[in-house]
């Protein structure tokens, strides 16, 4: 038997799924995002689009921050997030947060129904941050609203996973909110 043609046809079998996979790998690339919104922002009073289909937009408290690469820890560009509609229910608030991503690439706009809890537990996180309260929001629908350069057209799903500190915010422009807010972004 021949060496050769056992040794070829077994190497194709094994390279092309590898080439066809790596192939998969690189048409992803850059889909798939896991961003740390990090620091503390004091907050001003700006506008979001609108958010409840009048035409207009909506009033929001925003607070402007790093945005870090949860990947390698390093700075890649600044956020801000914005908060409209908050509503007391029952020990938190539900709120509407809008969060603009200002990355070397373009804006990415986001928004999210979100849910704020005060901890149960006391909680520091790993970057020393003693939070009050924890924040979430995820949904299956598109929660891309806007954006500009490679994100000008984009869809896709986002998650947040947050933990802020409210120990200085009474709710006055220029109090303090902490934020150590990870989202999830898989856009289309």
């Amino acid at each position: 038997m021949n060496l050769k043609k056992v040794i070829v046809p077994v190497f194709i079998c094994i390279l092309i799924p590898l080439a066809v996979h790596a192939k998969d790998h690189d048409d992803n690339a850059g889909k798939h995002m896991v961003l740390n919104l990090t620091g503390s922002g004091d907050m001003y009073e700006s506008k979001v689009p609108d958010i409840d289909g009048d035409g207009v937009e909506d009033n929001a408290m925003c607070f402007d921050v790093h945005v870090v690469n949860a990947k390698n820890n390093q700075i890649v560009g600044r956020g801000t997030d914005c908060l409209s509609k908050v509503t007391p229910t029952g020990t938190g608030v539900a709120l509407v947060g809008t969060t603009y991503f200002h990355l070397p690439a373009g804006t990415l706009i986001t928004r999210g129904k979100t849910s704020v809890q005060p901890v149960l537990q006391p909680t520091t996180t790993p970057r020393g941050l003693t939070v009050t309260h924890i924040t979430g929001a995820a949904s299956d629908q598109n929660s891309v609203i806007g954006g500009t350069g490679r994100f000008a057209d984009a869809s896709g799903k986002v998650r947040l996973s947050g933990m802020v500190s409210m120990a200085n915010f009474a709710g006055n422009v220029g109090d303090p909110m902490v934020f150590d807010c990870l989202f999830v972004i898989d856009l289309d």
